[in-house]
This record gives structure tokens, sequence and C-alpha cells, in this order.
């Protein structure tokens, strides 16, 4: 079998490409090879049979194979379309339940919630502060129960759990009971978005990783939007219930109803997907070993799992998740309330949220798929944190009376409260293929990512309403450090990939180098951090 090593030469360039740009791949004689994907041309002549070459335990940059991960780009884009269609819809809309029951707290206040309950003073931080426990404590216990059990139980378990809550939450009748539903509803939701994450990563490369991870995500703003509908047409209905039980009813069921469905629907694993031919299978599993933060199935390993503790660049990730969270649980929490600055009925504040959370939705997902097109995450995370700052300080030093300004700032902190999450969790996917090692960092690196919750709920008082000048000020605070350590993190990743290149005399990126060989992360002297 003949292989096309790099041999201690680089490719021409770098590639900014995620998906579809050429490789150009140098031979150990220092003649030009076609031009063709290396993949696809060596599949194409008959060079490889189809037989995997293994590089699990590589370290040395003539080493480097790429000539047995045979498989043309045509195979592949056929693959991911494939994908797309059988995984994303249900993703989506799964996420989309998960978003409406956190953000339909901001709705049913707006209705009277915290009066019918004779909530105390400053009831409505308290609850949210509860919600919001689980899903930091909880988060580890919920993704190790995933990676034991597999996502095919706990995808549709957890969602048909917290569906029976929010329901059960429009029969209580007082402030304690509301705490305790929130609490428990809590703590089966606080695994399931880094479950899809984990879930992902078994079916996309890296450079697909953060459009997919956005696709669902974008169910966090969008959920805003919708709820803010759902809410609009709920509250005029003549009913002997209150307006936020028929909210919270409606969405609880259709939920519960949703889980049996996609447990019904969704490919568990690649030998499992019956919507493959075995071509297809085999294409599958070897993205999976070349460019993928995943890996093939391994028993669950405890030692591993938690091994990231010992890795300083975890800390440091922790710190960026904590510093965004804060505007991102404004946007799901606050939002009614900030809009509710303008003076509006509650119909009409509800119906204004509308269209903020709409172009968050589309922020989101242009910097997903620029951060895909160009395998760069650091500086798109920087962008979104630079929205949410600027947004920040113009709405705290706007009068209440200027509404035009004040509604413009709304649109910069939505645009960009909801886009980090989506980079910064394909970040640190994106730099590790270890799965135990992946799926304890996505758990977490939630807890910290769903910290915020607990300021936004300390700092969003009813005293500094309706203006919320300081709370707004010390978001905007928050995020301008998060710009800083953020973006000293990404220059970090730059030179030590610099130096390495130096040292190896190679001009090589996260692509150049199969993430098959990467199992001990940057110990390994070809790692390559995805920036």
């Amino acid at each position: 079998m003949s292989h096309v090593h790099h041999q201690g030469q680089h490719r021409s360039g770098s590639y900014s490409d995620g998906e579809d740009k050429d490789l150009h791949v140098q031979t150990g004689s220092n003649s030009p090879q076609t031009q063709a994907n290396d993949l696809e041309y060596n599949y194409q002549s008959g060079q490889n049979t189809g037989a995997h070459h293994d590089q699990s335990n590589i370290t040395k940059v003539e080493d480097v194979d790429f000539s047995s991960y045979a498989y043309t780009k045509e195979e592949e884009r056929s693959l991911v379309r494939k994908l797309d269609l059988h995984i994303l819809p249900y993703i989506w809309a799964g996420y989309l339940f998960n978003s409406l029951d956190r953000n339909n707290l901001s709705n049913a206040k707006s209705d009277g919630m915290t009066k019918d309950l004779n909530f105390p003073n400053e009831g409505y931080g308290i609850m949210i502060s509860i919600n919001n426990i689980p899903w930091v404590t909880f988060v580890i216990p919920m993704v190790i129960l995933s990676r034991k059990i597999g996502p095919r139980w706990t995808i549709p378990g957890y969602m048909t759990a917290w569906g029976l809550m929010v329901m059960i939450g429009a029969a209580v009748k007082n402030f304690a009971g509301t705490l305790v539903t929130r609490f428990l509803l809590g703590v089966f939701e606080a695994g399931f978005a880094p479950t899809l994450i984990y879930y992902l990563t078994g079916w996309y490369t890296r450079g697909e990783l953060a459009k997919r991870i956005g696709v669902f995500y974008s169910c966090n703003a969008l959920s805003g939007a919708f709820s803010g509908l759902i809410a609009y047409g709920v509250f005029q209905m003549d009913s002997k219930l209150h307006g936020w039980q028929i909210l919270f009813l409606i969405e609880g069921a259709f939920t519960v109803a949703f889980a049996i469905l996609a447990g019904i629907m969704l490919p568990w694993s690649i030998p499992q997907a019956s919507f493959l031919s075995e071509r297809q299978k085999e294409v599958a599993r070897l993205r999976i070993l070349k460019d993928s933060s995943g890996s093939t199935d391994k028993p669950f390993d405890r030692k591993t799992f938690f091994a990231p503790l010992k890795d300083w660049r975890l800390y440091v990730f922790a710190t960026i998740a904590t510093l965004y969270s804060t505007a991102a649980s404004v946007a799901g929490s606050f939002l009614t309330q900030i809009v509710g600055r303008f003076g509006y009925s509650v119909v009409k504040t509800n119906l204004y949220t509308v269209a903020p959370f709409i172009f968050g939705t589309i922020m989101m997902l242009a910097t997903a798929t620029s951060s895909d097109y160009f395998r760069e995450r650091g500086f798109h995370l920087v962008s979104a944190y630079t929205l949410v700052f600027i947004g920040c300080v113009i709405l705290a030093a706007t009068p209440i009376s200027n509404h035009a300004v004040g509604y413009f700032a709304v649109f910069l902190i939505t645009g960009g409260a909801q886009t980090p999450s989506v980079i910064f969790h394909s970040w640190h996917q994106s730099n590790d293929a270890n799965e135990d090692g992946r799926a304890f960092k996505v758990a977490f690196l939630s807890t910290f990512a769903n910290s915020g919750g607990f300021v936004s709920a300390n700092i969003f008082l009813d005293k500094w309403s309706p203006g919320y000048k300081i709370p707004l000020a010390i978001v905007a605070g928050i995020n301008g450090t998060g710009i800083l350590v953020a973006t000293t993190f990404r220059l970090y990743m730059a030179y030590e990939n610099r130096k390495r290149n130096k040292a190896q005399g190679v001009k090589w990126t996260s692509k150049d180098v199969p993430t098959e060989a990467l199992k001990d992360g940057p110990k390994n002297p070809l790692f390559r951090y995805f920036l």
C-alpha cells in the first residue's frame, strides 16, 4: 500500500475553509503532487485499498499520513447532507423547547405570576437563582450519566422529565411550590445542552461543529421570539386559568410529546444509522478519526474523564465562560424587563422583545458560519463580547425617554449575548480529541457558562428599574474583561502554533494533523491549537 506523507514538508499556505478547501501536499521527493484533495486523489487513483493506517501514537512530522483517510469530497458532502437532514431538525426542536422553558419566566412575570403566587420582595430573583443552582451543580453528574448509558436514553429522558416539571409548575399555589418545581426542572435541564454538544462531536468534524451547535443554540435566542409570540396570544385568552398557567401547560405538553418523537427518530451511533449505506458509515468513521473532536466508541474511563482538571487551560476557558454567561442570562431572563423601561403595555412589551431575539439568532448563525469557514474561534468570540459591551454602555448612558437609541442598544445586546456559547463550546471541544476529556470539559465548563444567572439575578433588582443603569454598567465591565481574557488566550495559542512550526520546519495549522494522533493534546509535539 502506498501512502502520501508530509515527510517534513509543509503545505503551501494556510486554509480558511473549514470543509472544502483542497489540500496541497508535497511528497518526500519535493515534487509537487496533484492539486486535488489528497484523500480524493488516493481513493480515486487506486493507491489506497480502503484499509486505514493507524496513526494513534505518532509524534513525528514525517509520520503524518493523510492518504489512508480514503474518501472523496463528494462522498463527504453527500454524507454531511444526510447527517444534517436526519439530526439537526430534531436537535434544533429539542433545544427550542429547552430554551422556551428557560425564557418563559420573563413572560410569566409580565403577566403577574409573581403577584398571583404572592412572591416576596425580590422573589423573582430568588427563583432565578434557585433555578440556576442545578445548572451549575448537576451538569457533571448528568453528563457522566450520558457518557455511561448513552445519549439515546438521556436526551429524550431529560426532555420528558423537565416537560412534566413545567406542567406541574402551572398547578403550584405559592412561592415555595414554584421554587421546588423550578429546582427540579433545572436538574433535568442541566445535562441537556452539554449532552447535545457531546452527541454532535461524534458526527461532525471540527470545521463543521460551530455551525451545527449554532443551529440548535439559535433556539436560545429564537425561543425568546417564540415565547413572546405565544405569550402575546395566550395572555389575551379568556380563561379561568391565568395566562402564565396556560403558557406553562402548552410548552410543557409539547416538550413531552417531542421527547418521544426524538427518541424514536434520532440516530444514536454510526453503525446503527439506518439511513447510511455501508460506505457512508465508513466515511463517517474516517472523518471522525481525521478531523473531529470525536473518536471511535470507547468505554467510559473515570481517570481520563477527570484528567482535564490538571490542565491550566481548563481554568482559562472556565474564566471565559463565566464572563460571557452574565450577558446570556440577561438576554434570557431580563430582556422583557429591560424593554419595559419604554413604558409600553404588558402585551406590547412582550411583542417588542421578538425583533431583538430574531436579530440575535441571525448574528449567532452568521458568526458560527464565519467561524467554521475560517477555522477560527477566539476572535469570533471577542466580537460577540464587544457587541454586548457597546450595547450595555449605550443603554446605560441613554435616557429612558430616548426609545429609539435604547431599542437599538437592546439589539446590540441580544446580537452579542447569544453567540458566545456556540463559539466557546466549539473552541474547547475542537482542542480535545479524547472522548472522556471532551465529555468532562463540556460538563465542567457548562457549570461556569450557567453561572451568569446568579450574577444577573442579583444585580437586576427591582430597585434599579426601570433604567437598570448600574446593572448594565456591571455587565459592560464584565464583558470588557472577557474581551481581554479571550484575546490574550487566543494570541497565546497562535504563538504556540508558530513556535512548534518553527521547531519542526513546517507551516501547519490544526487541519494538518489528524485528531486520531492527538489524544494526549498539547503534550504531543504534533498538536496544533484550533485557534
